[in-house]
Formats: C-alpha cells, structure tokens, sequence
C-alpha cells in the first residue's frame, strides 16, 4: 500500500514538471557579434543592473544550443504595448514575417506570429497565435516588456513564414502603450517609422546592429520646413544655421501616431534641454535634456521634471523612460540630439504634460555642466532660460528666427555667446540701488583686490530667482546663510569650497543641523560658477 502511494505521488510530481511553464533567460549581451546576432537602441546604449534599463529596444538572436535547425529570439522594449521584430526580403512592412511580444490589457505578454498585409498585421493562424514558437514566455514589469521564444529556421508554411536560412531584411518596430487581447493581431500600429537592418543577414549570421537606419545627428539639423511642417526656435535672433546658432530646437508632431518628435544643437559642452510648463516658471516643468557624459564621448538623453528649480530624473532606474528613439552627438564641441516621446502622457505618468495643451516652452543650457549618466543634471543653468513668446501646443509651426520684426522678440531673454564666459568680474556698482552688498572691509570698492569678503544679491522679479555672488581671500571654504534668527541651527546655506585639487571650486546647497552642516540634496548641487584665484 506504502508502495502503490510512493508510485502515485511520482506520477503526479512528473505531470506537474512536464506542464511547468518555460523559464525566462536573463537578457544579455554577452556574445553578440561572436555567436549572437543582436541590435540595440539607441546604438551604444548599455544594459543596466535589471538588464536592460538603459536600452530602448534590444533584439537578440541566436542558433539554439543543441539545436541547429531552430533560432532562439529574445526581445526587450521600455513600452507598455507591445515590441516586435520583422524579417522581409526587401527593407519593406508589406509581407512582413513577425515575431511579437504583446501587452493585453490584464497585465500579461502573449508572444505572438504574425505577418504583414500591405500594413495591416494578420495573426497567421487564428486558433493559435503562435504557431511553430516554443518556449515561449513574456514578462512585463516597470514599464518593460521582454519576452523570449524558439522557432524552427524552416518552419514549412511558406505562405506566412520565412526561410531564415535565406537573406533577408531585420525590421524593428514598437508601440508605446497599445494593448491588445491575447488572441489577435496587433491592435495599434507602431507609433514610429520601423528601423530596417540595411545589410542582409540570416538565422546564423552574428553581428552587432549599428548599421541599422535611424537619425544621424552627427550631421547639423535640417531646418528645411520651420514654420510650415514643423515648430523651430533659434538663438540668437537672426541666426541662421548651427555655425552661427549657440541652441536650435525643432519640434514635428505626427497626430496620427500620437507622437512628436525633436531636435537639438547647442554650442555647449555640458547639458541643452526645453521644458514645457503652464506658467513661465521653472517650478514644476515637464524637462527633457541631452546631457553630455564627464567623459565627454556620450550624449545621454534624460527625462526629467523640476521641482522648486531642482531637476529629478522622472525613473531613477532609467533616464530615458518614456522616450523614444533618443539618440545623442558631441561633435565639433556641440551636443546634437533627437528624441521623440508621446504627445498625451500614458496612464500613470505623472510627471509629463499633455503636449496636445498649450504650453510654455522653455530652452535652457549649461556650457560645461557634465553628469553621469543615471544622475540628473547636476549643475544648473549657467545661462538665463529662454522662454518663447506665448503659448505653444504640440502641433503648432512656429519659425522664431529673429528674420522679421513679429519674430525678433520671441525670447524673453536673448544670451550672446559673450555670455557663456566662465565668470565675471565681480563689481560694487549698483550696490544699495539695485543689489544688496556686503564687503570687508568698510569700503572696499574691489572685490578682487582690496575686499577681504565680498556678497552681493539680485533679485530678478520676472523669473522668481536671485542671483548671488562672493568672493574671499580664502582657500577653504565661504558661505552665506539665511535664518529667522540670529543662530547657526536651522541655517540654510549656500557655500563654496575649494577641492582638494586646489583648482575646482565647488558650489553646495546645505542646511545646519546644531552647528553641523548636511547637503540639502547629496547627489545634487546648485546651479553655480566658482573659481580660485592664487
């Protein structure tokens, strides 16, 4: 009886490891161009500590171990709907082969086998939305979708599937946030012109994507169409192209995708970004910014929103979440980028704006402030922000070029390149008129030569800000502080202090706690220009 109990149990232990689901394999790039064939984007991003946080779109592909008639595919895209890939004999949708991870609307990832009519996708077999896929498995979590299937290289139906032993075109493509039920096709189109592998490859061929067709911004940006298909802002007024333009943004909607699409070439070396806010102040704006690496051989694009004129990454896990197609340059001493993101915010995004309202867009720049590149933008602005004229929507063709007298006043503030001087002489002009001042001693009337200590405070009453400046015969550290009473405990300062490398003067933003000082944001500074002088 002992016995017939032990045999049964077995059985059913057995049944219930034969059913077991299949395993999701960790994503990795480890092997591509040696043994896997695989594309990622942007090109040259890097997968984080999760596995793929700072890629958009990852494609991987290789013969199975073990296996030599079938191809192991893995897919990875940061979107809430679905991510595929196509395989064509020519770099075209229509008679598309297609491999998809979707979304359905109660949280799960159906992998699916599709194909393509003209541009309408078809699900090959109506009772079975993956035929001839094995293994396959799809997870979602933090607004990532992965999913991994195997296939056979021939699989027989030559009415819908590819012989992969042929070769044949990669076509990737994703949809933002566009679920669909388990069993049928795609639902929502792709929100993005499909990227197309221009060399032709098969089942077993490795490579390591980067000749794929995306948007080159190491080439200037076409401003072929301002004011007519798209939205263009140039400074300053009446430049005309980046040779003698310090910042040009462009944006393009495309209504039917729901998307727009956008531009940027500063002369700087540190970070550009544009903003849009309900109001024209800095407190609480939707902030997109390409910010250059310490490195200075990578162009990071963030997503970003400020809070009190302090910059918080919208994922700390991804800087990029939420956009699309983001790629960056630092060319010829000038950070060059595009990116793309949803005109309406998905659900449970808090933090962007609806661009389809209308905004105000706000330009703003930092000549050397670098970061890394899971960090938000470490130094503030060193210039005056550039808020346009007027409110804008999403789908509005402005052209602010300075070219005729409408347009020559689009800026409330106009910065000339003389402007991007790395510090200015301090002066006691206009002290007790338009500034408050502060010198050691009494009368001293140079802060660079006879002033022990010199502070200086200006407010600007149209952007809600106050400019400060000190300096001291110090080679330490100076501070100012503010409080309601005449004690040290509860003090908010600001302080500048000299690195160990007798060169960097750093500008902290700091409170007092029972005489002890505590950076208010440890990963953060203030917006600042500090120098030592011997």
């Amino acid at each position: 009886m002992m016995l017939s109990m032990v045999i049964v149990l077995a059985l059913a232990l057995s049944s219930a490891l034969a059913q077991r689901p299949p395993h999701m394999r960790p994503l990795s790039l480890e092997g591509c161009g040696t043994h896997k064939g695989c594309a990622i984007f942007p090109p040259g991003c890097h997968l984080g500590p999760q596995g793929h946080e700072a890629c958009d779109y990852v494609y991987v592909q290789e013969v199975e171990p073990g296996n030599p008639d079938n191809i192991r595919i893995q897919l990875m895209a940061n979107v809430g709907g679905w991510a595929a890939v196509g395989f064509n004999t020519v770099p075209h949708m229509p008679g598309t082969d297609v491999v998809a991870c979707q979304l359905t609307p109660e949280g799960q990832v159906q992998v699916k086998n599709l194909h393509n009519v003209n541009h309408t996708n078809v699900v090959d077999n109506p009772e079975n939305v993956a035929p001839f896929l094995y293994d396959a498995v799809g997870h979602y979590h933090n607004g990532t979708i992965s999913c991994q299937c195997d296939r056979p290289i021939v699989t027989g139906n030559d009415k819908f599937d590819m012989d992969l032993n042929k070769a044949h075109h990669l076509i990737f493509a994703w949809n933002f946030n566009g679920t669909a039920p388990a069993h049928g096709p795609l639902m929502h189109m792709h929100q993005m012109k499909p990227i197309v592998m221009n060399e032709t490859v098969t089942a077993k061929s490795v490579f390591f994507n980067n000749n794929a067709t995306h948007p080159n911004n190491s080439r200037p940006i076409d401003l072929t169409g301002c004011g007519s298909t798209k939205g263009c802002s140039r400074a300053p007024a009446g430049c005309k192209s980046s040779e003698d333009c310090y910042y040009i943004m462009t944006q393009e909607a495309d209504k039917k995708a729901g998307v727009i699409h956008f531009e940027i070439d500063t002369a700087v070396a540190g970070w550009a970004a544009i903003g849009y806010n309900f109001n024209h102040t800095m407190n609480g704006t939707d902030v997109t910014a390409c910010q250059l690496t310490p490195e200075g051989d990578r162009v990071v694009i963030k997503k970003l929103h400020n809070i009190n004129h302090t910059n918080w990454l919208d994922n700390e896990h991804d800087p990029s979440h939420g956009l699309l197609h983001s790629e960056g340059h630092f060319v010829n001493n000038r950070i060059r980028c595009s990116f793309s993101r949803m005109i309406a915010p998905i659900q449970g995004d808090h933090f962007s704006r609806d661009l389809s309202k209308s905004s105000y867009i706000i330009l703003a720049a930092n000549v050397n402030g670098t970061a890394a590149p899971n960090q938000a933008l470490m130094h503030k602005h060193n210039i005056q922000p550039i808020i346009l004229d007027g409110m804008h929507t999403a789908y509005d063709h402005f052209n602010f070029n300075g070219t005729t007298e409408q347009v020559d006043l689009p800026f409330k503030h106009q910065p000339t390149p003389a402007e991007f001087s790395p510090m200015r002489t301090f002066d006691v002009e206009g002290c007790g008129e338009k500034k408050g001042c502060s010198r050691m001693p009494a009368g001293c009337k140079n802060p660079q030569k006879d002033c022990d200590y010199f502070f200086s405070q200006e407010a600007d009453h149209d952007t809600g800000s106050v400019r400060f400046e000190m300096s001291a015969k110090v080679a330490g550290w100076l501070a100012f502080g503010y409080n309601f009473n005449m004690t040290m405990n509860g003090t908010d300062v600001v302080g500048c202090q000299l690195e160990a490398n007798g060169e960097t003067v750093n500008i902290k933003n700091m409170h007092n706690v029972n005489h002890s000082n505590f950076l208010d944001f440890p990963e953060q500074a203030v917006s600042s220009k500090g120098a030592y002088v011997a």
